[in-house]
């Protein structure tokens, strides 16, 4: 018996070629872009569940609550804390087996890292991604160790930790364990660390994204951790980590936190102003954990993910109503077969098993091609995506079982319809000739035609928007001069003291405008501020403004406008680091007037000190972060000494290759052992939108694949229509009637569906989109012509679909049509 449906499921598909290659082609593409996004979701949601103690591990963030003296107090969360947190909870708490703090470098942005024969630097170059770790890292975390031991590894405070891609990178492809290598930036400034261990790189799967680890003891921080003044209020610059022991209650253990910070921490809190609570965050939720921003790396969000799951759903969905619609449309084809069977004795549910069959034959059919397109799209899927996926992933069995699974169901959703419709063919009428498609049969094709272009229309409308929200990212003034910049790194304390030489030998150059250095710049993280506040209010009023250091023609050099008082200058001998150069949210928040501004007074406390500072110059508020958050208070202040982490460049040519060529000249006579290293200020900025621009290379893409199945099934529909009224065309014809009228008739059917989907696609779209773009706080207004243009190319590509078979059967001779009559 299943031979014998076997048998009929294959002739039938040879026996009707196109409508079977429009079936199988749509269902394959369909599960390709299915099988894609399921694999990228999946990877999105496994980060750190490889970890041996995932389910242990947690995040200690806090919620701090600034301001608390202002009707406007703010709260923000998280994710660093002070130094002496960690081991003061492991202290407190026995349900804490072990901590660890991670140490962002937050001075430098990358690191140099050197092999040294003789003296001399034979291999050197920069690498952003360094951590500096407690020594007891390693009983977290849990990384393949392919050399030396995880456990004792960071225990020397000149140790060094470091993936197999850097220790390659360095040494080739032999051993590694016990070298020395030099490292440096301010962290480490020129001193050698012994290679204790080499571990598999882990950074595709982890939030900390980690190409090597020194021991939190070692360099600037090392000292800072020794000799400063720790307390539990400030430097909130550490990523603490605990492993519960087992059985543990983390929702237990957080209602115990407020008693700790009484203990701890209320006094010190309450001298600067401000509050915190302490919460917990799985480590395996940590990507995914939107509500901050970054932590260790750059979060996502799960709207993300939600909307290439309904990307992949919708896309699947396509082709099966695509299925449905050819097989209940083409039914008089099969209606003799099912009133023979019948007749024969064949029980309706052998039937519909019969017909399932046949559909459940046909995906597994689509999924082999489909399995052959992924594997041949998945290195074009990885550079669209910036993901690292393995073909050897695809058949990791519960991989496999699940996209056969997906096969399985959608075979059966596809061929559901039909087989309950055919199986209730009455046999008498079938073989008197009487069939016809029912009123309810029609009635559903269209319907779901209206459904496949309401998807489509609505991912084209979501395709539009997002690209007008990133073309207005990238072209909204932020406040300064954004192009023709050039950010040279200066990573240690070497290429701190050549600043000022470099700058005076760049500076001779007339393609250069302006040169100056600073220690953060628009674009990259900014990770210092103060919490000041003014004298008459007090320090329960403070508020966190974000802080820089920098040269004296910095502010010119970006295109700072001025509003009032003045910027830094050589001058005047009074501009010092206690004077400020502030935006105009500053003077927002501590409510002073633009007229009052200059010689208003502000105050820091730390470490038992008050700090003072005055306003000496007002800017017209920019965008130092990207345009996702508002603009928030700023302060840059003058620095005595020139230890910058960046020397910023003005060019006035278009020819950045002769230009760069200079730089890197006169960086070699100063610094040949360091290699040259610059990235383009508006380069650097834009990247701050890279989850935003990768989703909308995967919404584009995937959007044009959705069309292109919908239209194959429109294609099938059109020419099934074309082919039923064969007879009618003739006679038109005979009568008359020209190609265009012809081709309109037979095209205005189909696109009034498309019309009624772009109704119904219009105000949904707009819901949608207007609930993505609430996660910018500069955004879009969704103008009209997005709607206008979403359905005039809805319509156009419907119509060029259908008008082509069309066109056929118009162009088809009468007389052929009418012989048989």
């Amino acid at each position: 018996m299943l031979l014998n449906y076997l048998k009929i499921a294959v002739r039938n598909l040879l026996r009707s070629k196109s409508f079977s290659a429009i079936n199988i082609f749509g269902l394959s593409v369909g599960l390709t872009c299915c099988m894609l996004l399921l694999l990228y979701i999946r990877s999105e949601l496994s980060y750190d569940k490889h970890q041996e103690h995932a389910d242990r591990l947690y995040l200690m963030a806090q919620e701090t609550i600034i301001g608390k003296g202002n009707k406007g107090a703010g709260m923000e969360k998280n994710a660093n804390a002070s130094a002496p947190y960690a081991f003061a909870l492991k202290s407190e708490f026995p349900e804490i087996e072990q901590v660890a703090r991670l140490w962002i470098n937050l001075i430098d942005d990358k690191a140099l890292l050197q092999v040294r024969e003789n003296g001399k630097s034979v291999k050197a170059f920069y690498e952003t991604k360094g951590y500096q770790v407690d020594s007891t890292f390693f009983d977290l975390f849990s990384y393949q160790f392919t050399e030396g031991n995880a456990h004792t590894a960071l225990i020397d405070q000149h140790s060094v930790v470091l993936s197999e891609e850097i220790a390659r990178k360095l040494f080739g492809n032999g051993p590694a364990l016990n070298k020395l290598i030099r490292i440096g930036g301010t962290s480490g400034s020129g001193e050698d660390f012994k290679i204790t261990g080499v571990y598999r790189d882990e950074s595709a799967r982890s939030h900390i994204d980690a190409k090597f680890f020194l021991p939190l003891s070692a360099g600037w921080v090392g000292g800072f951790l020794r000799n400063a003044k720790l307390d539990f209020c400030c430097n909130n610059m550490f990523v603490t980590y605990l492993k519960l022991r087992p059985n543990t209650d983390p929702a237990r253990l957080t209602q115990k936190f407020p008693a700790f910070m009484a203990k701890y921490a209320a006094n010190g809190l309450k001298n600067v102003g401000f509050d915190k609570k302490l919460f917990l965050i799985p480590v395996p939720a940590i990507h995914l954990y939107d509500q901050i921003n970054t932590i260790v790396t750059p979060t996502n969000t799960t709207t993300y993910l939600y909307i290439l799951a309904s990307i992949a759903l919708f896309t699947l969905l396509i082709a099966c109503i695509n299925f449905m619609n050819l097989s209940t449309a083409r039914s008089a084809k099969r209606a003799a077969e099912v009133g023979v069977r019948k007749v024969m004795g064949a029980e309706r549910g052998s039937l519909i098993g019969q017909f399932l069959g046949e559909s459940m034959i046909l995906s597994l059919l689509a999924l082999v091609i489909a399995l052959a397109l992924v594997s041949a799209s998945l290195p074009i899927f990885n550079q669209l995506t910036n993901k690292a996926l393995q073909l050897p992933e695809l058949f990791e069995p519960r991989i496999v079982l699940t996209f056969i699974g997906l096969a399985l169901l959608t075979g059966l959703l596809a061929g559901s319809y039909p087989a309950f419709y055919l199986s209730m063919f009455n046999p008498a009428q079938v073989l008197k000739g009487k069939f016809a498609n029912t009123l309810s049969a029609v009635a559903l094709r269209r319907g779901l035609v209206v459904f496949q272009f309401v998807i489509s229309v609505g991912l084209v409308l979501a395709t539009f928007v997002i690209q007008e929200q990133m073309r207005f990212l990238r072209s909204t003034p932020l406040g300064f001069t954004q192009d023709q910049q050039i950010a040279v790194a200066l990573t240690s304390k070497e290429s701190h003291n050549a600043y000022s030489a470099y700058r005076s030998e760049i500076l001779r150059n007339n393609q250069v405008t302006g040169a100056a250095g600073t220690q953060y710049y628009p674009g990259i993280n900014n990770a210092s501020d103060f919490l000041l506040y003014r004298p008459d209010q007090g320090p329960m009023n403070a508020d966190q403004v974000k802080t820089n250091w920098v040269d004296y023609d910095f502010l010119p050099t970006m295109g700072f406008k001025l509003l009032a008082g003045r910027m830094f200058s050589r001058q005047f001998p009074g501009d010092t680091s206690n004077r400020l150069v502030v935006n105009e949210a500053t003077l927002r928040k501590f409510h002073i007037p633009l007229n009052k501004a200059i010689g208003q007074k502000l105050q820091f406390d730390w470490q038992g000190q008050t700090h003072k500072y005055e306003i000496m110059g007002v800017l017209k508020d920019f965008h130092f972060e990207n345009l996702r958050q508002s603009i928030e208070p700023y302060a840059f202040l003058l620095s005595g000494q020139p230890n910058y982490n960046y020397i910023i460049v003005h060019v006035n040519t278009a020819n950045m290759e002769q230009v760069l060529g200079f730089l890197e000249q006169k960086w070699k006579a100063l610094r040949p052992e360091e290699p040259f290293t610059y990235t383009f200020l508006n380069e650097d900025f834009q990247k701050n939108y890279e989850a935003e621009a990768r989703t909308s290379r995967i919404v584009s893409y995937f959007t044009i694949i959705s069309i292109l199945i919908s239209c194959l099934g429109l294609f099938g529909l059109a020419a099934f229509a074309a082919q039923q009224r064969t007879k009618e065309i003739g006679v038109r014809k005979v009568l008359g009637a020209s190609v265009t009228n012809i081709v309109l008739l037979l095209a205005k059917d189909f696109l009034i569906l498309v019309v009624i989907a772009i109704v119904i696609a219009s105000p949904i779209g707009w819901y949608a989109m207007n609930k993505w773009l609430q996660n910018f706080e500069y955004k879009i207004d969704i103008p009209w012509w997005i709607f206008a243009l979403s359905g005039i190319l809805a319509i156009t590509i419907a119509f060029i679909t259908v008008s082509f078979q069309s066109i056929k059967a118009a162009l088809m001779n009468p007389v052929k049509s009418l012989k048989t009559e």
